[in-house]
Protein backbone atom coordinates (compact mmCIF):
# COMPACT_ATOMS: atom_id res chain seq x y z
CA UNK A 1 0.00 0.00 0.00
CA UNK A 2 1.20 3.43 -0.86
CA UNK A 3 -0.10 5.09 2.32
CA UNK A 4 1.73 2.61 4.56
CA UNK A 5 5.04 3.37 2.92
CA UNK A 6 4.55 7.12 3.27
CA UNK A 7 3.92 6.78 7.02
CA UNK A 8 0.38 8.17 6.98
CA UNK A 9 -0.95 5.65 9.48
CA UNK A 10 -1.13 6.70 13.11
CA UNK A 11 0.28 4.34 15.73
CA UNK A 12 -2.23 2.22 17.59
CA UNK A 13 -0.86 3.23 20.98
CA UNK A 14 -1.40 6.88 21.83
CA UNK A 15 1.51 8.70 23.34
CA UNK A 16 1.13 9.91 26.88
CA UNK A 17 3.90 12.46 26.80
CA UNK A 18 3.11 15.59 28.74
CA UNK A 19 0.23 14.07 30.67
CA UNK A 20 1.84 14.22 34.11
CA UNK A 21 -1.13 15.79 35.88
CA UNK A 22 -0.95 15.88 39.63
CA UNK A 23 -3.96 14.27 41.30
CA UNK A 24 -5.04 15.26 44.76
CA UNK A 25 -4.84 12.53 47.37
CA UNK A 26 -6.99 14.36 49.94
CA UNK A 27 -10.37 12.75 50.64
CA UNK A 28 -13.33 14.24 48.82
CA UNK A 29 -16.22 15.32 51.05
CA UNK A 30 -19.54 14.49 49.44
CA UNK A 31 -22.17 17.19 49.67
CA UNK A 32 -25.60 16.07 50.81
CA UNK A 33 -28.12 17.70 48.52
CA UNK A 34 -31.70 18.44 49.49
CA UNK A 35 -34.43 16.90 47.35
CA UNK A 36 -36.12 19.89 45.74
CA UNK A 37 -39.54 18.22 45.52
CA UNK A 38 -39.52 17.29 49.20
CA UNK A 39 -38.44 20.71 50.38
CA UNK A 40 -41.41 22.29 48.59
CA UNK A 41 -43.92 19.91 50.18
CA UNK A 42 -42.67 19.14 53.69
CA UNK A 43 -41.83 21.26 56.74
CA UNK A 44 -40.14 20.19 59.95
CA UNK A 45 -41.85 21.06 63.21
CA UNK A 46 -40.00 22.09 66.34
CA UNK A 47 -40.27 18.57 67.74
CA UNK A 48 -38.76 17.06 64.57
CA UNK A 49 -41.96 15.78 62.97
CA UNK A 50 -42.57 16.24 59.25
CA UNK A 51 -45.71 18.13 58.30
CA UNK A 52 -47.37 18.70 54.93
CA UNK A 53 -50.53 20.19 53.53
CA UNK A 54 -53.28 18.03 52.12
CA UNK A 55 -54.38 18.07 48.52
CA UNK A 56 -57.90 18.29 47.17
CA UNK A 57 -59.05 21.65 48.47
CA UNK A 58 -58.25 23.94 45.55
CA UNK A 59 -61.05 23.27 43.07
CA UNK A 60 -63.72 20.78 41.97
CA UNK A 61 -64.86 20.41 45.57
CA UNK A 62 -68.38 21.82 45.45
CA UNK A 63 -69.83 18.36 46.05
CA UNK A 64 -67.76 17.88 49.24
CA UNK A 65 -69.35 18.35 52.61
CA UNK A 66 -68.26 21.28 54.75
CA UNK A 67 -66.64 18.95 57.27
CA UNK A 68 -64.58 17.32 54.53
CA UNK A 69 -63.32 20.68 53.21
CA UNK A 70 -62.42 21.73 56.77
CA UNK A 71 -60.61 18.44 57.30
CA UNK A 72 -58.60 18.97 54.11
CA UNK A 73 -57.42 22.31 55.46
CA UNK A 74 -55.62 20.66 58.35
CA UNK A 75 -52.03 19.47 58.18
CA UNK A 76 -51.01 15.86 57.68
CA UNK A 77 -48.00 14.37 59.47
CA UNK A 78 -45.54 11.75 58.29
CA UNK A 79 -45.59 8.29 59.81
CA UNK A 80 -42.50 6.41 60.95
CA UNK A 81 -41.70 4.90 57.55
CA UNK A 82 -42.12 8.21 55.72
CA UNK A 83 -39.98 10.00 58.30
CA UNK A 84 -37.11 7.61 57.67
CA UNK A 85 -37.17 8.42 53.94
CA UNK A 86 -37.63 12.15 54.54
CA UNK A 87 -34.55 12.30 56.78
CA UNK A 88 -32.50 11.20 53.77
CA UNK A 89 -34.27 13.56 51.34
CA UNK A 90 -33.97 16.56 53.66
CA UNK A 91 -30.55 16.18 55.31
CA UNK A 92 -30.33 19.80 56.44
CA UNK A 93 -33.81 19.97 57.95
Amino acid sequence: MLTATLGLFRPLVASVAGSSRAFSTSPVVEVLKTHSGAKKRWRVTGSGLFKRGQCGKQHLNTSFSASRINRLGKAAYANKAQSKVLRRLLPNA
